[in-house]
């Protein structure tokens, strides 16, 4: 049968009056395996979109998310925008996969978290249990300095400090204007920004235990670290899976330098390995 690739949008609402935009990229086996691609920080949807061809030629769907106020997802982050780790990880989250639920019934449903993706995908598949049938993380790292060496105090600890200032004094983060790492909520960069200096997975206002639950979690996980990655090294990415102690974690190193950002383009080799784990893990 053909794989060829077919992509509509949906717009997922929220609660609050938000819309998340999801692009689906269908193949024809109605139980095929589907990804939820949660991206990058700042990163849109359409990066994605060579990455959702690459994997509809191989039979595999997929769904990538809009962070909230990006491309199609509205409103636009301004200065009332207070949504955060927890936010991203317990409302928006469980509603597109509910939406991608309604959209392939008889798949199975697999998360596959790209860097901060990486974090709020964590967060969600270990506090719903059963809601999807696997993880995957690619370049996805606990950014707690500890973990980067003697990078780790000016990169991870006193830059992270930094723009949680600045978040704060104009009331979200201007990536946008200054062309790093996309407009985003103050309270989101004060999430990522105090697990950097603590290591702590405990957003503000989380209402449940994150660290108990990741802990605890029992579910299949694949994680991939790419060699030379300054924002995702080896050490740090265990930092992040060391956490899953109930898990069934398979750890996979790519040697070739792909980059943080730019395996998306260049994935080939990574595919192979997600192929070959969707295979065993939910055939």
């Amino acid at each position: 049968m053909s794989n060829e690739a077919k992509e509509p949008t949906v717009q997922v609402p929220l609660p609050d009056g938000s819309q998340l935009e999801v692009t689906l990229t269908e193949v024809d086996d109605a139980g095929a395996p589907v990804l939820i691609v949660w991206p990058a920080f700042g990163a849109k949807a359409r990066f994605y979109g060579q990455l959702a061809r690459a994997l509809a030629a191989r039979g595999i769907a997929s769904a990538v998310v809009e962070w909230r106020g990006q491309g199609g997802s509205t409103p636009r982050v301004d200065r009332d925008a207070s949504f955060g780790y927890h936010d991203l990880a317990s409302v928006d989250a469980p509603a597109v996969t509910a939406a991608v639920r309604a959209a392939r019934p008889h798949s199975p449903l697999v998360l596959l978290g790209h860097s901060l993706g990486g974090h709020v995908s964590t967060l969600y598949a270990t506090t719903h249990p059963g809601e999807v049938d696997g993880l995957i993380l690619v370049g996805s790292a606990s950014p707690y300095f500890r973990g980067y060496g003697w990078t780790g105090i000016p990169r991870s600890y006193i830059g992270t400090s930094f723009m949680a200032l600045t978040s704060r004094v104009v009331g979200y983060w201007p990536g946008d204007r200054l062309k790093f790492w996309g407009r985003q909520s103050t309270v989101l960069i004060r999430d990522w920004s105090r697990l950097s200096r603590t290591g702590r997975w405990q957003p503000a206002g989380a209402d449940v235990d994150y660290e108990n639950a990741m802990e605890t979690a029992q579910l299949d996980v694949l994680t991939i670290s790419i060699e030379g990655d300054p924002l995702a090294p080896v050490k740090a990415v265990h930092a992040l899976t060391d956490r899953l102690r109930s898990a069934r974690v398979t750890s996979w190193h790519s040697a070739r330098r792909v980059g943080h950002i730019q395996w998306v383009r260049n994935h080939d080799e990574i595919l192979d390995r997600i192929e070959q784990w969707l295979k065993v893990t939910v055939a």
